[in-house]
């Protein structure tokens, strides 16, 4: 595992996690609310306000959770080691450190699958089938002899159940650069699932 260097964005982050807050609570039950901190990154229902409402008054608790949540996806993301979480967490008590490091070890699969459906939910449209002939351009209205090669793609995209058809013709050059962004994102995804 590497450990990032902590960055000014980074380094801010974990200062938004607050010792004065989040010392209200004691490590078992900081523990429970860090476990449901990551099924609201995995499953979208944010933890209940009720029973940490004599804990912290309603702008304390959304800072806790924003900033926690935080914490807990950079930690996933940048794959941190167990140093470089504790790096991050300097500001906290040792209890609330290992109740970090106990939660992102035990949840780290479950919080990189929600990072994963996260970046996936991004576009819409998932493509079902692709057909593609390469055509000769002999002349133009303005051009009396081309003679350049294009590509034509015809992409069936499924938008939320509804089949579209979308056909593209492509230069040379345009190929090209096609191919390039394409295996730049083949590379990222690679790098995600590894």
């Amino acid at each position: 595992m590497r450990t990032a260097a902590p960055v000014k964005g980074r380094a801010i982050m974990a200062a938004e996690l607050r010792q004065d807050l989040l010392g209200k609570v004691d490590g078992d039950r900081f523990e429970t609310l860090l476990h449901e901190i990551v099924d609201w990154v995995c499953r979208g229902a944010a933890p209940s306000y009720q029973p940490y409402s004599q804990t912290w008054d309603l702008d304390s608790w959304w800072h806790v959770l924003s900033s926690t949540k935080s914490f807990l996806l950079l930690a996933v993301k940048e794959n941190l080691s167990k140093d470089g979480v504790l790096e991050h967490l300097t500001g906290l008590d040792s209890d609330h450190q290992q109740c970090f490091l106990q939660v992102i070890t035990s949840r780290k699969e479950d919080i990189r699958q929600a990072l994963i459906s996260a970046t996936a939910a991004i576009s819409q449209g998932a493509l079902e089938d692709l057909d593609w002939q390469v055509k000769l351009v002999l002349s133009s209205d303005k051009i009396s002899s081309v003679q350049k090669p294009v590509l034509g793609l015809d992409l069936a995209v499924n938008k939320e159940g509804q089949r579209e058809s979308l056909s593209l013709e492509l230069s040379q050059e345009e190929v090209a650069s096609l191919v390039t962004q394409l295996e730049a994102a083949n590379k990222v995804v690679t790098q995600m699932k590894t």
